[in-house]
């Protein structure tokens, strides 16, 4: 008998099988993961065998999870997504923190947690990480809370279930959280098929019409309109159209401390940092004089922006759009902003001609260390391109005063404003765009608690630019470290470059060496003691704006 295919028969390709872990991973990859950070734990083995077998894919062995958590952060705001993985109950709630500030700073981090075996489940047992008795889902009722999806994946319904976690997470900006048994992640299953969908439905053509007519009229009877630019621009992936229309209309654009370096500052549209009364007076003019603002992808918040002006305004969101109080629902930031730029086109409302130049910098360059002399000095490091790590103190308020080159970038988590988040950012940073120079500046009391992933850091053979802030004087209530013995201790191999300055010109040579040394592989760093009670001239003046007390 001739059991050949007939020449006119079409071939039917075999499906292809993968595992639950490989379809999630090939997921991943697919959406632009390179790196996935992590603590290994008894019950997660089989997801890190899994990703062993990914030539595409490194794993990122790191000290704790709280730095994994963070890493992965950092990562995602660069990359588009991050990962890590920890292990259940002990492993996945330490690493709730650095999910739930992922959540308030809109960042799309998938934490995957492995999780005991269905078996072992089902015969009673009592399991370690776990509270007595046989609920196992204490853990994933706490992570619903700070993600925006949840699933505990089965066989027959894990690849759905991966692609409804992931598809919200991407469209959203936000975390989610996937938990697979230990028996369950090598489970055969049909491999992909087609790319990740993750786009939101369209709006309504008529909520589009209305919203499209509404902006169209109030630009046409405003003199002027200005731009303010917030974080979720950045997080949807949105940057380029916001400048795109800033030159459609030529108009001035502030950003918010959170969207530093989110808009080109060489342009001559940048208006500035808006931070309210204690504004230059040219982000203030920029905001608060025009006719109509319009602001994108801005969330106010306590340590960036409490309020905004009255007044005329078009309000840009990731998921609707709003004129003075009419809101549109599903209109995304990207149709949003081509709308507006097609409106002013045709309308030219722009008033950057009036505005007031930038202040120009005091001189402050020699005698003993202060914060001035700091941030003129670091000024003078900055190149197009950095990453500028910041961590919430006096580091992120001094960073925020600087002039940042083409492409530079400030990355802080100012929402959150977490301790111990900018050694594993750094990491994460530095994974994610390897070709970018990471400067990493943050205070003694904010490193100590991940000094141990500066060793994960120094190991991965990364090559840092990191300052640490120590504060002088008998204010000073933390037992002091010497922080120029530490990189030796924890990366030797690396050959690393510690050096402790107390003057703006040693600060000066010190950052001259570091750029060198950096740009040849070695990491740098520079511990700077300060005065004792200074603070950053920003942070000053939003103080006395505002009559609150500040400490270093």
């Amino acid at each position: 008998m001739n059991t050949r295919t007939s020449p006119d028969t079409p071939f039917i390709p075999a499906p292809r099988i993968t595992t639950v872990a490989g379809y999630l991973l090939t997921r991943l990859a697919e959406a632009g993961l390179a790196s996935v950070f992590g603590v290994p734990g008894d019950d997660n083995l089989p997801i890190l065998d899994a990703i062993a077998g990914r030539p595409e894919l490194a794993w990122i062995g790191m000290a704790t999870e709280p730095g994994a958590g963070y890493a992965a952060g950092s990562y995602a705001r660069l990359r588009g997504i991050g990962a890590l993985v920890t292990t259940f109950g002990a492993g996945e709630l330490s690493a709730i923190n650095a999910i739930a500030g992922a959540y308030a700073e809109s960042v799309p981090v998938v934490h995957i947690v492995g999780t005991p075996a269905l078996a072992a489940r089902q015969a009673g047992a009592t399991l370690h990480h776990n509270r007595p008795g046989r609920d196992f889902g204490h853990f994933a009722r706490m992570a619903a809370e700070v993600t925006a999806a949840q699933a505990d994946l089965r066989p027959d319904t894990a690849p759905g279930e991966i692609d409804r976690v992931l598809g919200t997470a991407l469209r959203t900006s936000r975390p989610a959280y996937l938990s697979i048994p230990a028996d369950v992640a090598d489970i055969p299953v049909l491999a992909p098929l087609g790319r990740l969908a993750h786009d939101a439905h369209g709006p309504d053509p008529a909520v589009v019409a209305a919203f499209t007519g509404r902006a169209r009229r109030m630009l046409a009877a405003a003199a002027s309109a200005s731009l303010l630019a917030g974080h979720l621009a950045a997080r949807h992936r949105v940057t380029a159209q916001v400048l795109g229309l800033a030159i459609a209309g030529d108009l001035p654009v502030a950003v918010l401390t959170t969207a530093k370096g989110d808009f080109p500052e060489s342009d001559p549209r940048f208006a500035g940092l808006y931070t309210g009364p204690a504004s230059a007076k040219r982000a203030r003019v920029a905001v608060e004089d025009a006719d109509v603002l319009i602001t994108v992808g801005v969330a106010l918040a306590d340590t960036v922006l409490s309020q905004l002006p009255e007044g005329h305004r078009i309000d840009l969101a990731p998921d609707q759009a709003r004129i003075d109080g009419t809101v549109y629902p599903g209109i995304g930031l990207r149709q949003s902003l081509a709308i507006l730029a097609a409106a002013v086109q045709t309308q030219p409302c722009a008033s950057r001609a009036d505005l007031p130049p930038f202040d120009a910098a005091p001189d402050a360059r020699g005698g003993l260390l202060d914060q001035r002399k700091l941030w003129a000095r670091v000024q003078d490091l900055l190149r197009p391109g950095d990453l500028l790590i910041a961590d919430q103190g006096t580091a992120c308020y001094g960073a925020a005063g600087l002039t940042l080159p083409d492409g530079a970038k400030l990355i802080g988590q100012p929402l959150w404003a977490p301790i111990g988040w900018t050694v594993p950012a750094a990491l994460g940073a530095s994974l994610a765009a390897p070709d970018r120079r990471v400067v990493l500046i943050a205070g003694d009391a904010a490193v100590r608690p991940a000094a141990a992933e500066l060793g994960t850091l120094l190991g991965q053979g990364l090559a840092p630019v990191i300052i640490v802030l120590r504060p002088g004087g008998a204010g000073n209530e933390i037992p002091a470290w010497d922080w120029t013995a530490l990189p030796a201790a924890m990366g030797p191999a690396t050959s690393p470059v510690a050096l402790r300055v107390g003057t703006s010109h040693e600060l000066a040579w010190a950052l001259n060496a570091a750029s060198y040394h950096a740009g040849a592989g070695r990491p740098v760093l520079i511990e700077a003691v300060l005065g004792s009670g200074d603070v950053p001239p920003l942070l000053q003046e939003l103080a006395q704006t505002l009559a609150i007390p500040v400490h270093q």
